[in-house]
């Protein structure tokens, strides 16, 4: 399912699995069940799932896209969700993939919950998301540095993302050194 993904937009190549390692590594390093690190493990490489319903013109757009175009991106969790509800065996893991797009602040999507109200597996997927994101050149802009990214990652802690998460992810790059991008 990740390689039909990644088919559609090239700028993701390994970005589902670079989300993935990072989020196991939270998961790990919160000391989370073994039941929640092998849910994150689905949700994380799936995150982005929905993307298959959304148009490759939109997906690999060099410029900015237009509201109407940003709607549209804004449904891919969703997109996600009705894809993957069938699979019993990710029923656990699914609300990583429907909340990803949640934000701390609850100025994200699709739902605008806030802070704790945004599943656990959402908001480690958000700060996987967030890093590889900002490492990872896309058709927009090119990718910008491990410190670059923990600097935004810091910024926007406590709006964008939960604190406390971010912080264990400050801890895992510290703790792992070759867990600077180019190098998971």
């Amino acid at each position: 399912m990740v390689s039909v993904i990644e088919a559609k937009d090239t700028y993701t190549r390994g970005h589902s699995e670079r989300v993935n390692s990072i989020s196991v590594m939270i998961a790990r390093a919160m000391g989370l069940s073994q039941k929640d690190i092998e849910n994150i493990n689905w949700a994380s490489i799936l995150h982005d799932i929905g993307k298959i319903g959304v148009s490759e013109s939109i997906l690999t757009k060099p410029g900015r896209l237009t509201e109407e175009e940003y709607n549209i991106i804004k449904t891919h969790p969703m997109k996600g969700h009705e894809i993957l509800k069938h699979i019993i065996q990710l029923k656990d893991a699914l609300q990583g993939i429907t909340y990803h797009q949640e934000t701390y602040d609850g100025s994200g999507y699709p739902e605008g919950l806030k802070g704790k109200e945004i599943p656990l597996y959402a908001r480690i997927i958000a700060v996987a998301d967030t890093y590889d994101s900002i490492t990872s050149s896309r058709a927009y802009r090119i990718r910008n540095t491990h410190v670059s990214a923990l600097k935004e990652i810091e910024r926007v802690s406590g709006s964008q993302l939960d604190p406390e998460i971010v912080e264990i992810f400050k801890k895992v790059c510290e703790d792992h050194p070759d867990f600077i991008r180019g190098n998971l």
